[in-house]
């Protein structure tokens, strides 16, 4: 007579896998920056909004600015400012002109450690969470990666509401946007500052794990959250408004053994142990 032990393999094959969920390597990043560039005009030809007349008037004799422009940036180094103060800083007049505009390239947002942050009055800067597997990134991404610094723009409308803060934002990996539109990726950078909201959608992405470095190229898109400035319809039609550039060093670890296995599947494993064991003996003895 001859025992098949075939299934009581395949059964303690199958914990053993289990088993090994607990030694997974994981990974997260740390260090490293995310880069911006603006397309001025694009971004100016995007936004719908135009309150203040084009000509000068003897009531109104600031005229002719664009739909938007940046005014501040404020890098990492100023996590301690409050909203107001970003909000208000270094703003001499309500009703400025273009004079006032700075250059919307080279915008350098550092990454976050993964401690939490305590945030100043107003602000929700986000520490990074962000955990994958080297070798299936985007399978297994989840979590985000916090990004220290903020933007502030004008807009063509009455004040005190032209101004807009962008910032405390987070790079984020979601599968389902993947080539929803084509050169669309599954990148998305988030807007935390004042309310959540899409801050910029990615396109044409090239993305790279060499060595320990991650690096993300490609275009920026309009996130939904410049909708409430007439930017819709360029956003639907995937206006590339500038470009960016994200490097960063991958930390590799084993998952927290904090996580440990439930007493009875360790049973449950000893017991198939045992009777594969045990059809093993009895197969030699017949």
């Amino acid at each position: 007579m001859k025992i098949n032990n075939h299934r009581s393999s395949t059964w303690l094959l199958a914990v053993f896998g289990v088993l090994s969920i607990s030694q997974a390597q994981a990974a997260t990043v740390s260090g490293g920056a995310l880069v911006l560039n603006l397309n001025r005009d694009v971004l100016i030809a995007s936004l719908d909004v135009n309150d203040y007349p084009d000509t000068p008037t003897a009531d109104f004799p600031i005229c002719c600015r664009p739909s938007i422009y940046l005014e501040e940036f404020y890098d990492a180094s100023a996590a301690s400012k409050t909203f107001v103060e970003l909000r208000d800083g270094n703003t001499p007049d309500l009703y400025d002109t273009v004079a006032d505009e700075i250059p919307a390239t080279g915008l350098q947002f550092s990454v976050n450690g993964v401690s939490p942050i305590v945030n100043q009055g107003g602000r929700q800067n986000r520490n990074t969470t962000f955990a994958f597997e080297p070798g299936n990134l985007f399978g297994t991404a989840s979590g985000s990666i916090g990004l220290g610094g903020v933007m502030r723009f004008r807009v063509d409308v009455d004040p005190p509401t032209n101004r807009v803060l962008l910032g405390d934002m987070t790079l984020e990996y979601d599968p389902a946007l993947e080539a929803a539109t084509p050169g669309r990726s599954g990148w998305v950078i988030t807007n935390h500052i004042g309310f959540d909201a899409g801050g910029f959608e990615l396109f044409d992405v090239t993305t790279a794990i060499v060595g320990n470095t991650l690096s993300l190229n490609g275009n920026l898109g309009l996130g939904w959250g410049f909708d409430h400035l007439g930017a819709r319809d360029a956003r639907l039609r995937d206006t590339r408004i500038g470009t960016f550039s994200f490097q960063t060093t991958v930390v590799s670890g084993e998952t927290p053994a904090a996580v440990p296995l439930p007493t009875a599947v360790w049973l449950f494993a000893s017991g198939l142990a045992g009777l594969v064991m045990n059809g093993r003996s009895k197969r030699e003895i017949v």
